[in-house]
């Protein structure tokens, strides 16, 4: 704890440097209110000491002048003074003072003065923080709800749309058919990451772990994803290496994991544009065996977007451009999962390609 000094009288002063350090303060110190006025504003400490009676600045000058400042607003502050009537103190306390001494004082009265004051502004520290907080949670929940408003009404009024241009135009019925169906599952998509990203928020596994076979699975999932490369001319590139191991983990999750990012590639990998799913186990330092994982595509994300890629409900600006739809929660609950999986990732964007690394650590039987 650091604490400022602003007195005139060189033997009082030195006194109450004395004092704070035999318990245990730190002290800076100026001679004079302009002194002080610069050093509070230099040092920001975390209490402040002041005589009244000085020349030309007196401590009133200072109190005023740094109760103006936002950085030297809420420090706490202590008056001394050789003599204290109840006009000078309520003057004192109306400047917003904090507690006031009269010399000459003992050494237990100034350090009983000091930790009531650092107390008191602990706790009023404590809380503005949570104050703060809640404004945040506020600010949240309100733009939560006007996100989730906003993307449900989306697919219900495309739904919607499309019933009408069915009942105007029956030779079309097949085509507004699909079109209702695809918005059908957009809503249930955002719905279903809704429940996830609730379950795992609230400290909850999707489901519980149990011994996987990791190769098995990547090959369920990747046929499925194979078919659709195919389909939209893509070239889906596996590196995946012949034996895996067993292991025990949420094949919830993973699936989810894996599902989301190969999602993404394909969603925003143009025709003749490449996929690469690839796979390697390793060690960290200390042991722990690892997955790493790497899902890549032929497509880029501006720099700028690269930090708010895991937040809900982002989306980059501009880049549905063959208007796929999407949640805006697919990446926050990967990240989700990861964490509860106490695995890593990141992306990288650059040279026209993204790629999403991720390393998970694993128990094998």
């Amino acid at each position: 704890m650091k604490i400022l000094v602003i007195e005139d009288e060189k033997d009082v002063r030195l006194n109450i440097i004395e004092i704070l350090a035999s318990g245990g303060f730190d002290s800076i110190y100026a001679e004079n209110g302009l002194k002080g006025i610069g050093l509070a504003k230099e040092a920001a400490p975390d209490l402040i000491i002041c005589d009244i009676k000085m020349p030309d600045f007196d401590g009133y000058s200072v109190l005023q002048e740094l109760r103006q400042h936002q950085a030297t607003a809420t420090i706490p502050f202590i008056f001394l003074t050789a003599k204290a009537d109840k006009a000078e103190i309520r003057q004192g306390m109306n400047l917003g003072a904090d507690d006031y001494l009269t010399k000459p004082f003992r050494r237990v009265e100034l350090l009983d003065a000091i930790a009531a004051r650092l107390k008191r502004h602990s706790a009023q520290l404590d809380i503005q923080k949570k104050v703060q907080e809640l404004r945040e949670i506020n600010t949240q929940k309100d733009d939560f709800v006007s996100t989730i408003t906003h993307d449900l009404r989306a697919p219900l009024t495309t739904i919607k749309v499309a019933l009408q241009l069915m009942e105007a135009m029956p030779n079309n019925r097949k085509q507004y058919t699909e079109i209702a169906l695809t918005a059908c599952d957009q809503g249930e998509e955002l719905i279903q990451n809704l429940l996830d990203l609730y379950q795992l928020e609230s400290g909850e596994a999707l489901a519980t772990p149990e011994p996987l076979n990791i190769k098995e699975q990547l090959r369920k999932i990747i046929e499925s994803f194979q078919v659709r490369a195919r389909t939209h001319q893509q070239v889906l590139t596996l590196d995946i290496p012949e034996v895996l191991p067993v292991i025990v983990a949420d094949s919830v999750g993973l699936q989810r994991i894996f599902v989301e990012l190969l999602n993404n590639a394909c969603k925003y990998t143009q025709s003749r544009g490449e996929i690469v799913f690839k796979v390697r186990t390793d060690q960290t330092v200390d042991q722990t065996p690892v997955l790493k994982i790497t899902i890549a595509n032929q497509a880029e994300i501006p720099i700028r977007d690269l930090p708010h890629i895991f937040d809900k409900f982002y989306r980059v600006p501009g880049s549905d451009r063959w208007q796929k739809g999407g949640t805006g929660l697919g990446l926050a609950l990967v990240k989700k999962l990861i964490d509860q999986l106490q695995g890593t990732i990141y992306v990288t964007s650059q040279n026209g390609w993204t790629a999403f690394k991720i390393e998970l650590p694993y128990e094998t039987l």
